[in-house]
């Protein structure tokens, strides 16, 4: 490994997302008093699909992962961000903990250097500027292109999106489009799929599917990799520049949609369901789910994320029921099981349905 940074916390933290304009007041007062503390402390610009988010932090583990998967943002401190992020350790008498306002964009990490929080939690606010002002739909989930076909696969954490985005790719025409989070346009009844990140910021588990895949590891940057074992901890990460993974010819930036594949694990509901736009939406705004591991909770305990998307840090439902009526209007949706068949057996489901699509 290039380097693997072990965080005292390795999952997401208690957070408030709808904090007072005072509590947001106070917080960044304590956070920036930390951060004049030492001269050890770091800012930089992330342009996130236009939005600029500024990260204040003194850890630089958080600083260099931030660096290394965004987009640069303008560098000139003239410009003003969009939202800001203030991230500080080693605050005396506070138990790890988010925090965010909505009126000012601005979100509060204390003694947290996890970064699969602070990165989702950027997408969140980009998507909260997005979504209002420009009409544009997030998705918590992963793209591929086969046979110039777009697919976007959503799921909770750990039913296999990022295996089977992958899986995709193996296909000589195959391309990966995003891991993680897309951005989607409706326009003239397509849905068409832009990415959010300069480099993904993968569970290095992968490596139990894809045994290639540790030579590339190798060369990353990681996080809280046990023992130097990529698949001994299910929420180890690596940021992977994703034209390493088969060269730039394998990955796209653009892609139309023109299937969705849902995703659940257990051992009940049937292999592969055909769902028509009420039944789709329903489902995920239901968002009912087993969790497993590296999902950050009690493994086995079922919760609810609407639209299996955690990362959002405002809920609209009703703009959400509005987004995806307009993306099954433009793709079909199939959700499938991956608790009651074997890996190879759902992809090649999911390669049939986009076949037909």
């Amino acid at each position: 490994m290039l380097s693997n940074y072990m965080t005292a916390v390795k999952g997401r933290v208690d957070s408030h997302k709808d904090i007072s304009i005072e509590e947001r007041d106070s917080l960044v007062t304590l956070a920036e008093g930390k951060l004049s503390e030492g001269f050890e402390t770091y800012h930089w610009n992330a342009n996130i699909h236009g939005i600029v988010i500024r990260l204040y932090t003194n850890s630089a583990h958080l600083y260099d992962f931030w660096v290394e998967n965004w987009f640069p943002g303008p560098r000139t401190q003239n410009v003003l961000p969009h939202g800001a992020i203030y991230a500080v350790t080693g605050v005396e008498g506070m138990e790890p903990h988010a925090y965010y306002n909505h009126e000012t964009r601005t979100a509060i990490f204390v003694n947290t250097e996890y970064y699969g929080q602070c990165k989702s939690w950027a997408l969140g606010m980009a998507a909260d500027i997005l979504e209002t002002q420009h009409g544009i739909h997030s998705i918590h989930g992963s793209c591929a292109v086969l046979n110039g076909k777009g697919v976007v696969i959503i799921a909770p954490t750990g039913t296999g999106k990022s295996t089977h985005t992958w899986g995709l790719m193996q296909m000589p025409d195959g391309k990966i489009h995003s891991d993680d989070w897309v951005f989607l346009q409706y326009k003239k009844g397509l849905a068409m799929a832009d990415i959010s990140e300069r480099k993904f910021y993968i569970r290095t588990d992968m490596v139990k599917s894809f045994p290639g895949l540790k030579l590339l590891l190798d060369r990353c940057k990681c996080e809280n990799v046990a023992d130097d074992d990529f698949g001994a901890f299910a929420n180890s990460r690596a940021i992977l520049d994703p034209e390493w993974i088969g060269g730039r010819d394998k990955f796209v930036e653009r892609a139309v949609v023109k299937s969705v594949i849902l995703l659940r694990r257990d051992s009940a509901s049937p292999a592969e369901e055909r769902l028509s736009t009420d039944e789709a939406i329903a489902v995920l705004e239901e968002g009912k789910i087993q969790v497993l591991a590296g999902a950050g909770a009690d493994i086995g305990s079922y919760k609810y994320e609407p639209f299996y998307n955690p990362y959002l840090l405002v809920r609209r439902n009703e703009s959400q029921r509005a987004f995806f009526s307009s993306l099954f209007d433009a793709a079909s949706c199939h959700i499938l099981n991956t608790g009651v068949e074997t890996v190879d057996e759902t992809q090649a489901r999911i390669r049939r349905i986009i076949k037909e699509a």
